[in-house]
């Protein structure tokens, strides 16, 4: 798992002010209508609050603040003047007679249809968009606290509540009521008593004027508050307040928060208590969490009991600091844990996950006030029964309940004396070595609950970081940390379930980082940490550092990467001078650095070995586990076996027998292969790939000296390899794996990276002299080499001893498996293989082998079956084999055995994976630049296919391929005066039309490609463009009018046609002007525009071009309809007149070609692309009339183009198709708005009546 490359935050801090600025002058007009006719006292003109907006623009302006959800701090210095703007619009509305209010916004909703909204929701949305991103508690302080408005937003509430019931009144959306609730509660904390406030001063006289509807709703929610309507002296607006805020308590919204908040308020306000509403709120939520009585007809839901539960954790959070609560504290505790331990929880509060969380939250504030008064048995065994239910919930399912248990049992913790803190981390201790199972040195940890490890370290990282664990229980503290950094548990489905474990192992080091000294830390024992790589006498900071360095470089999840390094900064900031190379550590494992994991695994990893082989020796344990040869996927085991190459050279240049530690290695590996199961076979493939990185390092690490073949630490070096290759090449020749396709890229790449050892063997392993070369050469540089070097190696490398001519025998017949097979990485490697295989083959044999894959490649397949056994493996292993063909003892007529294979397949097959294998095998060697008249016409045809089957374009796979070979052929070229016209004339135009075609896939490519022949400045601008913007495209159509933009040696043949260049550019043009996606017709329509807009030149071009492909194409119709599409746009636009008007293109002649494109077509779409390009024409009737007149020819302009439209429309209006018809009327209204065109259906018009409309608007 990646991280991106830039983090959104620094893109938000650039765009921040504009946001703001855009919010800021957008909100008052967006609440307020300005009367700039009369003004206030102070000069300012009037404004009047709306009452409805547009809910466009309510939209707009949310999204203008929901990217600060990353950095809400940026709106601080903002809040106070937007939250007040907000509020006073809020309350003006709230002032408006409510007739009126209900009547204006009636009017116009039924028309509107949802464009417009009431301002209060429109304000409520604003207002909890703000609280989403910087929090109720922040956002509510700048409501109004003035008293005044209490009974006004009480009564608004209330008057929702009621509107409820009518089908005609305004809706309260949520997030009004919550805002409502929020602001209420605000206003609760008026230091005045509340009967001063209330209008009426008693329930009694609340209850007057409420009818019976709301008299029994009333009922129904305060069951079990009937003291409500029973004391006198309860004012009037607790009367009112209890109950909606009862009522909302339930909610499954956000209402629910506020209505919390809002009777925790009421709840523990000093008149109230003194009124017995706490003792009696208090009563009502114990009683309200008993099971559900048979006679109860409505069913409790998970949130009545998430609601009541929230309520009592407000109620004791906010009396911590007093004793309000203190009575109720025993009474509560056994309630809220006998609904814990229900037996039936899915049917009572416990089970909602939420539910659980805010019965610990609870519970952990009763105990807590417990301990700071505890006194007697009774309040210990409370502790003790609570610290059990604590350690029990740490193993539940669900993520959120084991954080709350983990800090609350942290919390309590830290309140307890010292026994019982060190009982309480021993049992967390004691529960993590649970399941653990030792063996060989090792803890087995594949019996553990991953959920329970979860629960258990998070509680050792809580624990840490208030710092209640002593000193002396470190040690043990430390261990559990280290073994869950690399704790990983994988599903049957290979799905990861450690990563939180992980996770929580970051945050305890890092707490202990930053809460205990050097000198305690310093003097943990570390006799249990100091196995494997740790060496003995390590300190514990040394020995942390280190597994956060394997962690922060390996882990497969970068939230656990970046975790690790920020853990290390604190590790090594906090105590310095006690990690080896500290500082440089943690310049080098950055917290940025380590987000690419690519980069983490291989530059980083060899950056930190580079300071110390004490943190590569790490990487290099951890790589041949589950984060390096164990993961799941092939791209980062690939990336791993190399890292694991790299440091092992890296490691074995610092000691003076550099060979041996390869060696070492070499034996490490191929213990851990044959230990392997056979169903193994992703480990198999990531110790496979190391292996071949081991052996690239060889040719590094004797650092280019000649090789001592007497040497024996090298001679045991390459016959250790020899074996164990022949082995595994026997090995896939025998067995059939069950992922066969990774098992043979690996043992490619092995075969790859042989070379060397190959190389040596020839020497140490013959009984003759020694022919073997004096400097190794690594399998990859091997194959990057030139045709002549190699032939000098094969030349040198003499006869072959016996495993040589065994390891060619092995590998031939594996790389006729291999071969056919069709995953791309697969054909890049065994060819690659099949390659190194040729080069240690005998003369004799090379030459069979050559012929054999020529002669597969030449014959086309004659069934299915057989076609599906012949892979592009075959086609770039030829092509590879290249370079060694002058090896070969051939008659001249032999020497293009290669070429004319290629070509005749080409020639016969024109089957697409066919195909694409042929130009990729010509892209990956050096066939195509050697032999380039051979195949400049199979490139050409490549970047012309346009076969579309029933998977749809398949063509393109073959032109993107074709692209990458023109770009082979061009990059280096030169391109003198000599080469120019041979290496671009023929391709640049196919190139320059695939530069502008619709499929993003296939212009990207030839963008670059394009690049290639343009000078230095002009291609380092294309390349920064977008080839999805207006300005590529700009720049595309200004090519051909700036020909300095091109290289000196081809500017001069490429533009010496430009009808040509323009025709191939508008040909792959028109079609994402006309079928690409949405932003793609915008951005290409708009610089054709402008483009034509510059000059008449540029205009009468691209009229013209269009035109000729009109009667080019004709057939075509991928390129023909988009063209009458564009046609029609530039007659729309009026662009194409003015072509007209200058006779660059003549109407008759257009009509000519549109009448061909449209003769007997079943094409739907040709057709009405046809009937604008008509109406167009009409269209420029008048004004092409006028110029004729001032110029003596009007008669010519008006003439038979103009009658030949008119002819083909009026018989387009009698086509069968209705469709074809509804067309031609749309552009026959837009010509002559006659009213006898409206009113008709005419798909089911008689021709009677058709031809009278014809007649009507003088079509005939």
């Amino acid at each position: 798992m990646d991280a991106p490359e830039e983090d959104l935050d620094i893109k938000l801090q650039k765009i921040s002010g504009d946001l703001i600025n855009e919010f800021d002058a957008s909100l008052i007009p967006f609440l307020r209508i300005i009367n700039s006719k009369t003004q206030t006292s102070s000069g300012n003109a009037t404004t009047t609050v709306r009452s409805r907006v547009r809910s466009r623009d309510s939209n707009r302006l949310a999204s203008l603040l929901d990217p600060f959800q990353e950095l809400p701090q940026l709106l601080d210095p903002h809040l106070a003047k937007w939250i007040s703007a907000l509020g006073e619009a809020y309350l003006d509305y709230l002032l408006l007679p409510t007739s009126s209010r209900n009547k204006k916004f009636q009017s116009t909703a039924r028309i509107t249809e949802g464009l417009l909204m009431p301002l209060p929701q429109a304000i409520a949305k604003l207002i909890y968009t703000l609280c989403k991103i910087r929090g109720e508690k922040v956002v509510v302080r700048f409501l109004s606290n003035e008293v005044r408005w209490l009974e006004l937003l009480l009564s608004a509430l209330e008057g929702a509540e009621g509107a409820s019931t009518t089908s005609t009144a305004i809706k309260w959306t949520w997030e009004e009521r919550y805002i409502v609730l929020l602001w209420l509660s605000h206003l609760m904390l008026a230091p005045f008593d509340l009967a001063t406030i209330s209008s009426r001063n008693s329930a009694q006289e609340e209850s007057v004027d409420d009818d019976d509807a709301t008299t029994k709703q009333k009922k129904d929610v305060t069951q079990g508050l009937e003291w409500l309507t029973n004391t006198p002296n309860i004012p009037g607006i607790t009367v009112r307040i209890l109950p909606l805020a009862i009522k909302y308590l339930a909610s499954p919204g956000k209402e629910r928060d506020a209505a919390k908040a809002l009777l925790v308020r009421i709840a523990m306000r000093k008149d109230m208590q003194e009124l017995g509403v706490l003792d009696s709120l208090v009563s009502w939520a114990l009683d309200a969490l008993r099971p559900e009585p048979p006679s109860e007809t409505k069913e409790r839901t998970p949130y009545h009991y998430i609601g009541v539960l929230s309520f009592l954790a407000g109620i004791l959070r906010s009396s911590a600091d007093t004793s309000d609560m203190d009575r109720y504290l025993t009474k509560t505790f056994y309630a809220v844990h006998s609904a814990a331990t229900s037996p039936n929880p899915e049917t009572g509060a416990m089970g909602s996950a939420l539910a659980r969380k805010t019965m610990i939250k609870v519970i952990r504030s009763i105990t807590v006030l417990v301990l700071r008064n505890q006194n007697n048995m009774e309040d210990m065994e409370l502790v003790e029964t609570t610290i059990g239910f604590l350690l029990e919930s740490l193993s539940d399912n669900d993520t959120p309940v084991r954080f709350a248990a983990s800090k609350a049992l942290s919390i309590i913790t830290l309140k307890l004396d010292s026994d019982m803190a060190s009982q309480v981390v021993e049992a967390v201790l004691v529960s993590l070595n649970r399941n653990v199972l030792h063996g060989e040195g090792k803890k087995d940890r594949s019996a553990v609950d991953p959920v329970e490890w979860h629960g258990l370290m998070l509680t050792l990282s809580h624990l840490l970081y208030r710092r209640s664990p002593p000193a002396e229980q470190l040690a043990d503290i430390v261990s559990a940390l280290v073994m869950g950094l690399s704790f990983e548990r994988r599903s049957l489905s290979g799905g990861s379930s450690g990563t939180n474990v992980r996770d929580a192992a970051c945050f305890g080091i890092w707490a202990l980082a930053r809460r205990y000294t050097t000198a305690e830390l310093v003097a943990v024992p570390t006799a249990a940490l100091t196995t494997g790589v740790h060496k003995p006498g390590s300190s514990v900071l040394q020995i942390t550092a280190t597994e956060l360095v394997a962690a922060a470089c390996l882990d497969t999840a970068g939230n656990i990467r970046r975790g690790s390094s920020a853990a290390l900064q604190e590790l090594i900031g906090r105590h310095p001078d006690c990690v080896t190379k500290g500082i440089w550590v943690v310049q080098t494992v950055d917290y940025h650095a380590v987000a690419l994991r690519s980069r983490a695994l291989q530059e980083v990893a060899l950056g930190v070995t580079k300071l110390s082989s004490v943190y590569g020796e790490a990487i290099l344990e951890a790589l041949l586990g589950w984060r390096g040869i164990g993961d799941v996927e092939a791209a980062s085991r690939r990336a791993a076996g190399a890292s694991y190459g790299t440091i092992t050279a890296e490691l074995a240049g610092t000691e003076a027998e550099p060979v041996k530690r390869l060696t070492q290695s070499v034996a490490l590996i191929l213990e851990r292969i044959r230990g392997l199961q056979m169903r193994q076979v992703e480990e198999r493939h990531g110790l496979l790939v190391s292996f071949a990185a081991v052996l690239d390092g060889l040719p590094g690490v004797l650092e280019g000296q000649q090789a001592d073949y007497s040497n024996d630490i090298l001679r045991q070096l390459v016959k250790l390899s020899i074996d164990a290759l022949l082995e595994i090449l026997e090995d896939c020749k025998t067995r059939t794996y069950r992922k066969p396709e990774l098992i043979a890229e690996a043992t490619s790449r092995l075969i790859i990276s042989s070379a060397p050892i190959l190389q040596a063997a020839t020497s140490i392993l013959s009984d003759g002299p020694d022919n073997s070369p004096s400097t190794l050469i690594p399998g990859p540089s091997l194959i990057t080499e030139n045709a002549g070097e190699i032939t000098q190696l094969v030349l040198a490398l003499g006869p072959k001893p016996a495993p040589l001519k065994r390891f060619v025998a092995l590998a031939r017949s594996n790389l006729q498996n291999w071969l056919t097979r069709q995953e791309p990485e697969l054909i890049t490697t065994a060819s690659q293989a099949a390659l190194v295989m040729l080069i240690f083959s005998d003369t004799a044999e090379r030459e069979e082998i050559i012929r054999e894959w020529a002669s597969i490649v030449r014959t086309r397949p004659t069934s299915a079956r057989a076609a599906a056994t012949v892979g592009g493996g075959h086609f770039a292993a030829l092509a590879m084999s290249y370079s060694i063909l002058s090896t070969l003892d051939l008659a001249q007529e032999d020497r293009m055995l290669i070429c004319d294979a290629i070509t005749e397949r080409w020639r016969t097959d024109d089957n697409m994976e066919t195909r694409v294998a042929i130009l990729q095998s010509l892209t990956k060697s050096d066939l195509l630049k050697h032999n380039t008249e051979v195949f400049m016409g199979l490139v050409a045809e490549g970047l012309d296919d346009y076969t579309t089957t029933a998977r749809g374009d398949v063509g393109s796979h073959v032109r993107l391929q074709a692209i990458r070979a023109t770009k082979a052929l061009w990059e280096g070229a030169g391109f003198d005066a000599q080469d120019s016209t041979r290496l671009v004339q023929g391709l640049f135009l196919r190139i320059l039309r695939l530069a502008a075609e619709k499929l993003d896939r296939v212009r990207v490519e030839a963008q670059a490609a394009l690049a290639l022949v343009l000078r230095d400045e002009p291609a380092a601008s294309l390349l920064r463009l977008t080839f999805s913007s207006k300005p590529y495209f700009t720049f595309l159509l200004a090519l051909l009018t700036s020909p300095g933009l091109l290289l000196p040696s081809i500017s001069a043949p490429l533009t010496s046609s430009p009808e040509s260049w323009m025709d191939s550019l508008l040909a792959g043009y028109v079609s994402s002007a006309d079928t690409g996606n949405e932003d793609l017709v915008i951005a290409t329509r708009a610089a054709l525009c402008e483009f034509c807009e510059t000059s008449p030149e540029n205009t009468d071009a691209i009229c013209s071009a269009l035109a000729r492909n009109l009667k080019t194409y004709q057939g075509v119709d991928r390129v023909l309809v988009p063209t009458l599409e564009i046609v029609g746009f530039l007659f729309r636009v009026g662009i194409f007149q003015e072509a007209g008007a200058r006779k660059v293109v003549g109407y008759k002649g257009l009509c000519l070609q549109v009448q061909k494109a449209a003769y007997k077509s079943g094409n739907v779409r040709k057709i009405e692309a046809c009937v604008r390009v008509y109406g167009g024409i009409l269209s420029s009737a008048s004004s092409t009339g006028q110029q004729g007149k001032e110029d003596g020819q009007g008669e010519v302009d008006e003439g038979e183009g103009i009658r030949e439209a008119k002819t083909r429309l009026s018989a387009l209006m009698f086509h069968p198709w209705p469709r074809v018809k509804s067309c031609v009327v749309d552009e026959l209204w837009g010509l002559y708005q006659d009213e006898r065109l409206k009113g008709v259906d005419w798909g089911r018009a008689g021709k009677g009546d058709i031809q009278r409309v014809v007649e009507g608007v003088g079509l005939v």
